[in-house]
């Protein structure tokens, strides 16, 4: 098993030492570098120390919350691969979620224990195995495209992005490339520091650690903002499209990419060729019906034919148009749906929070199988330990079925 090298950041001197001798009784790690302060700034000329450090893993104390976060995110900017852990005495929700959203992969509470370290350095290592240092490994990207807006793809993406990084801990990445502007962050409550525009800019070399660092964590995934402003240069060429795409691939076990509903041929071309499924999303309407019959047509003429998956979503009893009307009209089958539950999409929706199961059984439950199939992953399980309650699919943090 790997040995770690850990990195604390703990202001409190009872505290830094109580965790400096539990990492060490785990025989699983050594401290290399310790900080007694919060860092603010990238600029702080400490964080350098950091940075030629390269810990594997990185220990901070949360005794100011508002801080510690800060602290966190400066750390997790400039140590894109390198694992963070939360330690604190509170053991709220809230907290543990602001934590998820900041970098943080683990949580443990204080004072810590040897076990608890054991049980979070053996998932770390459990990842790093997975993860492989191969590079020509490849992840499967999923694209998705909403047949007119307002149909929900964001929300099928985005719950389904939860419920795969839920699943064995897959690393799963989220890129939001609509334009003129994405929604993402504003449907999972984010203000990120980078979006698409920094990578676009980067192009030239934009590597596996590069898209990292513009990159988001949110509820188990890593998510990529899309464009903040209608402006004259929120586009892509396909070179940059096709450049972000597969490096994605290559960081990624799993990247969903959310696709305006029209992209230019050469573009739609680049994307059929690097997916393994194209999930167009449908409502049961005429001008949803409509739009995706003009869709498919034009999707026909790249490879992307017989990767096309169609989603029904918001599927009611009292729906007017049924599914074998839209099989029929669009001379396609409906290859899976989602139920309607318009409470409970709007109670995510507003709290910026993914589906949660106990508000819609039937509806997480669709969205869950629908994972499995997409990611052809086993049925998910649920994780032990207090950090795993939140990265279970029904507290993944994201947005609704709107």
């Amino acid at each position: 098993m790997k040995t770690f090298n850990v990195g604390v950041v703990a202001p409190d001197n009872e505290t830094a030492e109580s965790l400096k001798s539990a990492i060490t009784a785990t025989n699983m790690a050594n401290v290399v570098i310790q900080s007694s302060e919060y860092y603010a700034s990238r600029s702080d000329w400490p964080v350098r120390r950091f940075a030629d450090a390269n810990p594997d893993i990185v220990v901070v104390e949360v005794r100011d919350q508002a801080a510690a976060l800060r602290c966190l995110k400066v750390l997790r900017s400039v140590l894109p691969k390198t694992n963070f852990l939360v330690a604190s005495p509170l053991t709220d929700s809230q907290m543990i979620i602001e934590a998820m959203r900041s970098g943080a992969s683990e949580f443990v509470p204080l004072p810590v224990t040897q076990s608890a370290l054991i049980q979070a350095f053996t998932r770390l290592n459990s990842e790093t195995e997975q993860r492989g240092t191969d590079p020509a490994k490849r992840g499967r990207l999923y694209s998705v495209i909403s047949a007119k807006q307002g149909c929900g793809a964001t929300t099928v993406a985005l719950n389904l992005s939860g419920l795969i990084a839920a699943k064995g801990r897959a690393k799963v990445g989220y890129l939001d490339l609509n334009q003129p502007v994405g929604d993402v962050a504003a449907y999972l409550n984010l203000k990120p520091m980078f979006s698409i525009t920094d990578a676009i800019a980067a192009i030239d070399r934009l590597d596996s650690v590069l898209l990292e660092s513009f990159m988001a964590p949110s509820n188990g995934f890593h998510v990529l903002a899309g464009f903040r402003d209608y402006t004259p240069t929120t586009q892509f060429s396909v070179e940059a499209i096709s450049q972000i795409l597969d490096v994605s691939i290559h960081t990624f076990d799993h990247t969903f990419a959310d696709l305006s509903d029209y992209i230019p041929e050469d573009q739609a071309e680049a994307v059929a060729t690097l997916s393994a499924a194209i999930l167009l999303i449908i409502a049961p309407d005429i001008p949803s019906i409509w739009r995706a019959q003009r869709l498919l047509d034009f999707l026909s003429k790249t490879s992307a034919s017989s990767k096309i998956k169609i989603v029904l979503n918001r599927k009611s009893r009292f729906d007017q148009v049924v599914e074998a009307d839209i099989e029929k009209l669009l001379h396609h089958p409906v290859d899976f749906s989602l139920p309607n539950d318009y409470a409970a999409a709007m109670k995510a929706l507003h709290s910026g929070q993914l589906l949660d199961s106990k508000d819609s059984k039937n509806l997480a439950r669709a969205y869950q199988e629908l994972a499995e199939q997409v990611a052809g992953l086993p049925p998910v399980e649920t994780r032990r330990g207090l950090f795993g309650m939140f990265l279970k699919p029904s507290s993944a943090g994201g947005a609704s079925n709107a």
